[in-house]
């Protein structure tokens, strides 16, 4: 159950003993990881007491485009485009997307994403494939914790190898940008989430991943960038399980609320969850 909201406090220790008395319920997934290196604040309004947010339109048409995969990897043939195109607005409208103008707009944006992946990839498709798997996993290494993801392609091949895949809409990442480490020396957010379904398909059961793709959907195909393909390493794997154990110790000794906010996104200006809980704080 998520926590509920009127447990944010209104002084600082309060807030840190509320969380280590009760952190282990929350699921270890790569988002999560994701956000409480980048700011913890963001991970406790987003994760940890799961406050509901609305979703940007660029944020539905990528659910909506995932949800559209799926649907094709679920059917024996190819899907025509007015099935696709119909399922498309199916799943807009699940997102809440009512407008006619917007939904006009976001079925081309993300029909031309889909057909991207088709044109791509539909034709080499393992016959062994599961989309969005969900696989969950319990580590010794951490005993009151329980990893968690879900993996928007699973393929195995006849010699037994495993390639997956992640779907991301929106601008591609040169391989630069996806492989550089932070200035802790951590995986970028990338490389964790591949590094993590790694972590989780062995842990399952037992196997090693061959290859581990980005798929940049909404990229021209042409560009090098609109496919990352890499092999996870037994290191950045280490790495992750660093990450976890960080993680899980720094919510224990209470010093997460001292780790600095690493976004970038709001030009050099307090992000949205440092400015809330700033407020809540009085500060």
């Amino acid at each position: 159950k998520p926590i509920v909201a009127d447990s944010l406090k209104t002084d600082i220790t309060d807030v840190q003993a509320f969380v280590t008395a009760h952190f282990e319920s929350t699921k270890i997934s790569v988002s999560m990881l994701n956000n409480f290196f980048e700011c913890p604040w963001t991970w406790y309004f987003r994760n940890f007491l799961k406050l509901p947010e609305t979703k940007s339109a660029s944020l539905s048409i990528g659910s909506a485009v995932h949800s559209s995969i799926e649907y094709i990897l679920s059917e024996k043939t190819l899907p025509s485009k007015g099935q696709i195109l119909d399922y498309l607005q199916y799943a807009l409208t699940r997102e809440s997307v009512t407008d006619e103008s917007n939904m006009k707009q976001f079925i081309d944006e993300g029909y031309t994403a889909v057909q991207n992946w088709i044109d791509r990839y539909y034709a080499d498709l393992a016959v062994d494939r599961v989309s969005e798997r969900n696989i969950s996993f319990r580590d010794k290494r951490f005993p009151n914790l329980s990893m968690y993801g879900k993996i928007d392609l699973t393929e195995r091949f006849p010699d037994g190898s495993i390639i997956v895949s992640d779907f991301k809409t929106g601008s591609s990442k040169t391989s630069g940008v996806i492989e550089k480490y932070d200035n802790e020396g951590r995986l970028s957010k990338h490389l964790r989430q591949l590094a993590m379904y790694s972590y989780l398909i062995d842990g399952a059961e037992g196997n090693t991943v061959r290859e581990s793709r980005l798929v940049f959907l909404e990229e021209d195909q042409k560009n090098k960038n609109a496919l990352y393909s890499t092999h996870i390493t037994t290191e950045q794997v280490d790495m992750l399980v660093r990450d976890i154990a960080d993680y899980e110790q720094a919510l224990i000794d209470e010093t997460w609320t001292n780790r600095p906010c690493n976004n970038t996104g709001y030009g050099g200006q307090t992000c949205q969850y440092c400015a809330r809980i700033e407020k809540i704080l009085g500060k």
